[in-house]
């Protein structure tokens, strides 16, 4: 997980764990305990790593999840590294699977959290157009990519039912999410443009900023959000979970085939190649 050089210990903490709290989600698991291991220099004082702990905490105890230990070195490079224990509660859904019929993909929204990490960036380097931003929105969008909060209900609920077939959060951008979806079995994944997700937040913001919200919703990252793949019989039931816990979007299908488009006014687009690569070689 990375952070910028300004985001307090306590946000680095809660931040740190929500992301690993939110791959136990997308596997349908009950997170129990965590290590947590923190790297600073000397200059950060002894205040530092007790206000990441107390942030990773805060983010722990409502979910009844414990600290079982950790460690502390002397590092140049603030690190902050945390390992998740949980359970499942069920047989987990993978990435892989087989197609069979068409299968809904559904999440509940994307493209705030990379908004938010734009916001922030540029309101670091002086930028001016926040300023034309309502509050509200600003709040909105900052929270996203700073306090993400981890679907582990949800995942637990569709875990319990069985009604999801493939599953993924979206770290990397909502476009390489999908073609991870795709990448063990022959799979053809087309979204709807029409379908996807744009919060009144995301909107003004991407408005402002003259840029299209898909490129957020798309290529950008951070969301962890849960991503998944469900059969058409499992649409009312779904429906009926997500009324009760988050609002869950359908915004494509799985079909036999290669390759992840962006279907658009009747025509597709590749979006194979959008997101981020934490292992692509600098041009």
């Amino acid at each position: 997980m990375d952070f910028l050089p300004e985001t307090d210990p306590e946000s680095v903490g809660r931040r740190a764990l929500a992301v690993n709290l939110s791959d136990l989600a997308a596997m349908g698991a009950r997170p129990e305990f965590f290590l947590l291991s923190i790297g600073f220099s000397a200059e950060k004082g002894e205040d530092f790593p007790l206000a990441v702990a107390r942030g990773a905490l805060s983010r722990a105890r409502p979910l009844g999840v414990d600290l079982a230990g950790g460690d502390l070195s002397s590092s140049a490079q603030t690190i902050v590294s945390i390992a998740l224990w949980g359970r499942a509660e069920n047989r987990p859904a993978l990435r892989s699977g087989r197609v069979g019929r068409r299968r809904a993909l559904r999440l509940r929204v994307s493209g705030r959290a990379a908004a938010g990490l734009s916001l922030a960036r540029g309101r670091s380097s002086g930028d001016t157009v926040p300023a034309a931003l309502a509050s509200e929105h600003v709040a909105e969008l900052l929270a996203a990519y700073r306090d993400p909060e981890p679907r582990v209900a949800l995942g637990l609920e569709l875990s319990r039912r069985n009604l999801w077939a493939r599953r993924s959060t979206c770290p990397t951008g909502s476009a390489r999410t999908r073609r991870g979806l795709r990448a063990r079995r022959a799979c053809r994944v087309v979204l709807e443009r029409t379908r996807l997700p744009v919060s009144p937040a995301l909107k003004a913001f991407a408005d402002l900023r003259t840029t299209d919200p898909a490129d957020w919703i798309l290529g950008g990252g951070d969301d962890y959000e849960l991503l998944f793949a469900a059969p058409e019989s499992a649409a009312k039931a779904i429906e009926t979970l997500a009324s009760r816990e988050v609002p869950v979007t359908r915004i494509g299908s799985l079909e036999t085939g290669g390759g992840a488009f962006l279907s658009d006014g009747g025509q597709e687009r590749d979006i194979s190649s959008l997101g981020y690569d934490h292992f692509e070689k600098e041009p």
